[in-house]
């Protein structure tokens, strides 16, 4: 006994591929304005290193070529509360250069280093741009929580040393030699 099967038509055919065309049109748009905005926390997130106080990856941990250019951990130790669950299951460290790029940290060898340093882009390593767009606002969220405290402690700095003046002698110091 034969069964009817329900064939769409060409016409619906050719309807369904035209919206599933637009669909991938606008993911891949989305992606490439998220892969965007990361960049610019990114670029914010460098200027804020010393406010969220990130680590700074040893260059000799690194490949040689990497190991060229100042790198700071973005996940790790204090940074760890503003983890969320697609950074908390990336095996390895995000980093960050100093040319603003984040990288994937992995394959750590038995002396510490890292085997693999890659350029972070939207699915590297299983994390997409939305994830990394999330992880990077904590961040931001981050520093603005600390940034008075930062500037209190750098207000003190200030005063101990404006403090130091009447110490000194006026005018020039002479040199030891």
């Amino acid at each position: 006994m034969a069964h009817s099967v329900d064939a769409p038509t060409p016409q619906s055919l050719a309807d369904l591929v035209a919206r599933c065309d637009q669909i991938n049109r606008f993911e891949m748009q989305l992606t490439a304005a998220e892969e965007s905005r990361v960049a610019a926390l990114a670029s914010g997130i460098l200027v804020m290193r010393n406010v969220l106080e990130l680590e700074p990856v040893d260059a000799e941990k690194l490949p040689v070529h990497q190991g060229r250019i100042p790198h700071w951990k973005l996940t790790g130790g204090h940074l760890r509360e503003a983890g969320t669950p697609a950074i908390h299951s990336l095996r390895g460290v995000l980093a960050l250069d100093e040319h603003e790029q984040v990288k994937v940290l992995t394959n750590r060898k038995w002396g510490g280093g890292w085997g693999s340093v890659a350029l972070w882009r939207s699915g590297v390593h299983g994390l997409t741009a939305a994830a990394m767009l999330e992880y990077l606002a904590r961040l931001v969220a981050m520093a603005q929580r600390r940034a008075p405290e930062a500037a209190r402690k750098l207000l003190a700095r200030s005063e101990a040393l404006a403090a130091t003046r009447d110490l000194m002698d006026e005018g020039p110091r002479p040199r030891s030699g």
